[in-house]
């Protein structure tokens, strides 16, 4: 997959406790995510997924745990089509300070992967 526009997000810049940067975050998240469902849509032939709301994920508060569900759901079906590999998001309570930087971590890899793989550079 040949390289279409630059990387829109910071996986990596953000702290449990700063509630504006999980804001931040939360907004690069989903601008990404659309960058990949929108990098999908213009191969050909086009590959259409779902274009999930993330713009609340980290600052859901209580539907925080449904969100990450939905999450995991949106990279397996990114892994599936390009062929990258990840973990269950699904098992982080991000409520957690070790839960939430582990996501982070390994999210921040998966990202930069799936970036590569769709050759977002």
């Amino acid at each position: 997959m040949e390289g279409r526009v630059m990387p829109q997000f910071s996986p990596d810049q953000v702290t449990f406790d700063d509630v504006p940067g999980l804001g931040m975050w939360d907004d690069n998240h989903h601008r990404e995510h659309q960058q990949f469902v929108e990098a999908l849509a213009g191969l050909t032939p086009a590959v259409l997924i779902p274009n999930f709301d993330f713009l609340q994920m980290l600052t859901a508060g209580p539907a925080r745990g449904s969100i990450v569900q939905t999450h995991n759901q949106a990279h397996a079906l990114l892994r599936q089509i390009t062929g990258v590999s990840g973990v269950d998001y699904s098992q982080f309570d991000l409520s957690k300070g070790d839960d939430f930087y582990n996501f982070t971590g390994y999210h921040a890899t998966e990202h930069a992967a799936i970036r590569q793989a769709l050759g977002i550079s």
